[in-house]
């Protein structure tokens, strides 16, 4: 069974996860990624600790991001890396990069650099803010970003500070918009014969993660105000939100109050089934039954709302998500090796494919593994691969 991309070379400089996710993305799929790194050290990432530590000295940040990759190690202020990096450039179809506006121009990289050497390449870059304006020099990194865009303002509860994702979501997103607009960009040049240059930024994306709460707020005279009690969404009514039970949490999304009323033997919450009531006196509704599911335990409240079909969830920890039966099901688990050898277990491919499904065909890379493989692949003899080695230029 042939890859979806198998055939597509994609030369990678990316790091953090905005871009290694979205390159993994494409090496699951069975494109060539090739990731430039720096010689010795590495990726930036490789470094950086879970709750200060390394695995086997791997960040397992790192590790989850960057299988299916072969790691080629380039100093970019050398000119003879300067020119490896073009060699390959006019042999790929896709150049990623997310280093700060203006790095690759400089290093004689950056768009027109490769056109000139490769017109159809399909160059994707990804920063904090885009290529300009007036932020354009400012760091790009996801709780700046959540806090920047208003997306840290409206979580939690309203005494609360702005609260953030506990998790990297803008990053996240902006690999799977990154990932999305390369294909948009080869699909174009299929058609075509014609590259072009993409940018994608943490910023847009944070913004156009909000596109139904800034819609409300641009269009309706009201203005948000956080629960007090612990409604989840500034904009919505209770019931949503998450409650404790006498021993764990469920979440309830959105529900009729008067069916709540009859399973949780509260009739006096059929009196607030209004929308306008609901959300005005939403503290009230939330705090209701709140009082309630603290009588009984989660899987019993679980199936009492079940038997009327009310959006509702067990609060699941890490520790219920590996042996969850739908994360097996799925096969969104699996192991790969380490740059060490040892095995190591990550989250696999969340997409299925009926006829070109994603493969793990090999971990993530030791630093410069692959660097005389790929070099000798685009003309460099043994003696100056030595000699590019003995400079630091790989």
């Amino acid at each position: 069974m042939s890859a979806a991309l198998d055939g597509v070379r994609v030369l990678d400089f990316t790091q953090m996860m905005m871009g290694p996710w979205a390159t993994q993305f494409l090496g699951d799929l069975g494109a060539d990624v090739i990731k430039v790194e720096r010689p010795r050290v590495g990726e930036w990432e490789r470094g950086l600790r879970a709750m200060g530590k390394l695995l086997d000295g791997q960040s397992p940040f790192f590790l989850a991001m960057n299988r299916n990759k072969k790691s080629l190690t380039l100093n970019l202020k050398d000119p003879r890396a300067q020119e490896a990096a073009k060699r390959l450039a006019a042999g790929a179809d896709l150049v990623v990069e997310n280093f700060r506006p203006g790095v690759m121009d400089r290093l004689g990289l950056g768009y027109d650099d490769l056109r000139a050497v490769n017109p159809s390449i399909v160059y994707v870059t990804g920063s904090g803010f885009g290529p300009d304006g007036p932020y354009v020099d400012r760091p790009g990194q996801d709780l700046l970003i959540q806090s920047m865009s208003g997306l840290a303002a409206y979580g939690g509860r309203r005494g609360d500070p702005p609260t953030p994702s506990g998790s990297s979501i803008v990053d996240a997103s902006t690999a799977l918009m990154l990932a999305f607009s390369a294909m948009v960009g080869l699909f174009h040049r299929a058609r075509s014969g014609e590259g072009q240059r993409i940018d994608v930024s943490l910023f847009n994306t944070a913004i156009a993660l909000q596109c139904q709460e800034l819609a409300a707020f641009l269009n309706l005279p009201d203005r948000w105000q956080r629960s007090e009690a612990g409604v989840a969404g500034a904009w919505l009514s209770a019931p949503f939100g998450v409650y404790r039970t006498a021993d764990g949490h469920i979440a309830i999304a959105m529900a009729s109050l008067s069916v709540l009323a009859e399973l949780l033997d509260l009739p006096e919450l059929a009196t607030y089934d209004d929308e306008g009531r609901a959300y005005r006196e939403r503290d009230e509704v939330y705090r209701m039954i709140q009082g309630r599911l603290l009588e009984r335990r989660a899987n019993d409240w679980l199936g009492v709302l079940a038997t009327r079909d009310v959006w509702c969830a067990p609060v699941a920890s890490f520790e219920d998500i590996v042996r969850d039966p739908q994360v097996e099901h799925d096969g969104l688990l699996t192991t790969v090796d380490g740059p060490n050898g040892e095995p190591v277990r990550v989250v696999g491919m969340p997409v299925r494919f009926s006829a070109t499904p994603g493969t793990v065909r090999s971990g993530p890379p030791g630093v410069g593994e692959h660097t005389d493989e790929v070099l000798a692949s685009i003309g460099f003899s043994e003696e100056e691969i030595r000699s590019m080695r003995e400079d630091g230029a790989v």
